[in-house]
Parts: C-alpha cells; structure tokens; sequence
C-alpha cells in the first residue's frame, strides 16, 4: 500500500475538533477548554464538530451521527485537520459508517490516540493514509494545560504539536523524558503501525485492519492501561497466532499504566517484563519499553505509516521522515 501524507498546517489554519468516542463530559469540561486555548495559543482557530455537547450512553451520538460529523470536518475544505477531544469506548461501531472514499479525496491529519486507534488503523487500511496518535484535546493538551505540576510537559506536548504537525522535515531524534528501558537489545528501521494494545488486537480479521503484509518490516508500538495480566498476554498471543510478530522488524513499547491484579489471590503473577518476554523468547526482534506515549503520559506522536529507527543499546529513537508533506 502506498502511505499517503496529509499536507502540513501552517499558522492561522482551522482545525476541527469532535468528540468521536466519549462526549465532553462535565468533570472534563476544563480540560477540554484548556486544550482549545493551547490549540488557539499556538496560532490556529478552531471549528467544532456538530457531536461537542451531545451524548448518548458513552457516545456524542448515535454511530451514524459521529461518523457524520468526522465525515463532514473531512468534506470540509476549510478544515485542515481533525482532532479527537478524547477517547472512549465506542469507535469500533463507527468505522462502517465512515465514507473512506470521501477521506480519500480530502486527506488531512486525524489526531487522538486510545480509542482513536480503532480510526487510525481503519483509515490507515482503507486510503494509506498516515494516522497520528498522539495528545488529544482533553486528557493531552488540556491535561496537562491544567495540571500545573510541571510546566515542561506542555512545553514538550506543544513542541511535539508543531515538529510533527507544521514542518516537513525529518523530526529527528526525540529525547527521552523518562527513563525508557532496553528488554531485548538490538537495532531496528521500519514503518510504524500500532496503538493501544487491546484495540490493535481487537480489529484482527475485520475490514477494518491493515492486511498482514502491511506488517513487512514494521515497527510495532503499542502501550496498555488498566488490564490484567492475561489479558495483555491474551493479546500478544493474537498477534502472534495473526502472523504479525513473524513479520515485524522490532517493538516499541509506551507506558503500561494500572495493571489489574488478578481476582484469584492464590495466583502468583508474573512481573509485566517476564510475561512479555516468555511470550516473544522465539522472536529476534528488538525490543525497547516505556516510552513516552500512552495514558496519563505526554505523548510523543507516533504517526502510523511514517519509518523510524531505534536502537536500544543507546535507548536512541530516531524518525526518519516527516508524517506531512
């Protein structure tokens, strides 16, 4: 499949803001406006969706009502990229109503992550086109707009924001902000594919996953919050009866937040580490942990479709290409 690059932002653009999974609930009502002030900060305006201030059980809408209005920021030419306010629960059930040829002919940049990992691998396997997961409005930008704990953080959401989103060179090297750790050495260039580990899994054998050989060479990412240990097992073992870890060139692991201890007490679990690395001991895949992407973390933008490299002797990441053109 050939990867398709939505054309960069540049100061003064619209960007479209829907709440594609979760409404904008009340008890996150000031993060979401502290998103859109770091949004309308950085020089851009905003246009929201028609799903802002609707909600329906945990959606802004009926499925048919939230792709309407994601259809509709794409359709609209005076939008130039769209952004999620949150994630959720629910885009598993809008993906059949998204009308992929419309995104085709009007690619721009679709920004969230968590949920918004079903969109990014459903639209990345229908157009090719790049899919950003990365900080969105509410629990990214606005989070840590909010927090005041340590103003770096905004900073760094806010650098990420504008290498990754207005310049097309290369981004380059990203500096870790904490410390990443090396769980199987080695080095590794390929493209990216990935997301929250549950939902990567959960789209196998749908229509709307990337077919197996979009694995060739790729470099898997993925980052977990609030499961138990088997199910994060559960899931590596799809993968590995899926095929994919027989493809990929190496794995790139986020933060692994609020692992569930197991109801059985009697049981003795394993560390997260062990688990992992018993399940993936046949593979030679390199592989790194804990990097700055997940939940409750700030988010490097880990675009799928665009190469990167890593080395995990010098805990090195490095994107090779700019996700825009």
């Amino acid at each position: 499949m050939k990867v398709i690059k939505p054309k960069k932002l540049n100061k003064g653009d619209t960007i479209g803001i829907v709440a594609s999974s979760l409404p904008v609930l009340p008890v996150f009502k000031k993060n979401y406006e502290q998103g859109k002030k770091v949004i309308k900060d950085l020089g851009f305006k905003i246009k929201e969706g028609e799903t802002i201030g609707k909600q329906r059980w945990w959606m802004a809408g009926t499925p048919k009502e939230v792709a309407e209005d994601i259809n509709n920021m794409f359709a609209d030419k005076g939008v130039k990229a769209i952004m999620a306010q949150t994630g959720g629960y629910s885009a598993i059930s809008v993906l059949e109503h998204l009308d992929y040829e419309l995104i085709t002919q009007n690619i721009k940049p679709f920004v969230g992550m968590s949920d918004m990992t079903a969109y990014h691998l459903a639209i990345f396997a229908k157009t090719g086109m790049v899919g950003f997961h990365m900080d969105d409005v509410t629990f990214g930008l606005g989070m840590n707009a909010s927090s005041g704990k340590d103003k770096k953080l905004l900073e760094f959401d806010e650098e990420m924001f504008i290498k990754f989103l207005t310049r097309t060179d290369p981004p380059g090297i990203i500096k870790p902000l904490t410390e990443w750790e090396e769980w199987k050495k080695g080095k590794a260039k390929g493209h990216l594919i990935g997301g929250i580990l549950q939902l990567l899994t959960r789209h196998i054998g749908t229509p709307y996953f990337p077919k197996l050989e979009e694995f060739d060479g790729a470099i898997l990412f993925w980052e977990e919050v609030g499961k138990e240990r088997y199910e994060i097992a559960r899931c590596l073992y799809q993968l590995k009866y899926a095929g994919i870890l027989d493809r990929i060139s190496g794995m790139l692991i986020g933060k692994i937040k609020y692992v569930k201890p197991i109801r059985d007490q009697e049981v003795r679990e394993p560390e997260v580490k062990d688990l992992v690395l018993e399940i993936l001991k046949d593979y030679k895949f390199p592989i790194m942990q804990n990097l700055d992407f997940g939940h409750f973390t700030v988010n490097i933008p880990m675009p799928i479709g665009t190469k990167v490299e890593f080395d995990t002797k010098n805990l090195l990441l490095n994107f090779l290409e700019s996700p825009v053109s």
